[in-house]
C-alpha cells in the first residue's frame, strides 16, 4: 500500500512527463491529500531507556531512571509486547510511553522526538497497558 506522499509524488513525475493532463493532474492530486499532518518520525532514534539523563527521565516520566526497571518488573510488563497493529515494542518503552502520558497531558505527537515512533504505534498500546495494568491484576 503506497501513502499519499508516494502517490503524489508519482502524480507529479506523470504530470512532468506529459503522462496526465493540468486538469487530471488537479484533480487526482487535490484528491490524495492527507488530512492527518506528516510528523517525521524516520528522523528521530527509537527509544532507549539507557541514552536518557536522570533529570531526563524524573521530568518526563516522574519517576527515577533507576526506578523504572524495578517498576516494570514491579507490575509484571513482559519484555516485548505485541499491540493490536501488530507492531512490537520493548515493555520499558511500553511502560515509558504509558508513564509520559500518565506524568503530564500532551498530544500524542509530541512524544514523536521522544519515542521516534509514528502517532498510531504511540496511541494504540496506551488503552491495552491500562487495562492490563489496572484491570487484569486478579491478586
Amino acid at each position: 500500500m503506497s501513502s499519499f506522499k508516494e502517490l503524489r509524488d508519482l502524480l507529479l513525475i506523470a504530470y512532468d512527463s506529459k503522462i496526465i493532463s493540468d486538469e487530471e493532474f488537479l484533480v487526482l492530486f487535490e484528491s490524495y491529500q492527507t488530512k492527518n499532518p506528516e510528523f517525521p518520525c524516520s528522523s528521530y532514534p527509537r527509544f532507549k531507556l539507557e541514552n536518557m539523563q536522570d533529570e531526563e527521565c524524573l521530568a518526563e516520566f516522574r519517576v527515577k531512571k533507576e526506578d523504572v526497571p524495578v517498576l516494570a518488573e514491579a507490575l509484571q510488563i513482559p519484555v516485548t509486547v505485541r499491540c493490536e497493529q501488530r507492531s512490537v515494542c520493548d515493555g520499558i518503552e511500553g511502560l515509558c510511553v504509558l508513564l509520559r502520558r500518565l506524568a503530564y497531558p500532551c498530544r500524542y505527537s509530541d512524544m514523536i522526538p521522544r519515542f521516534g515512533r509514528p502517532v498510531p504505534e504511540i496511541c494504540t498500546p496506551i488503552p491495552s497497558w491500562i487495562f492490563y495494568l489496572i484491570i487484569m491484576p486478579t491478586d
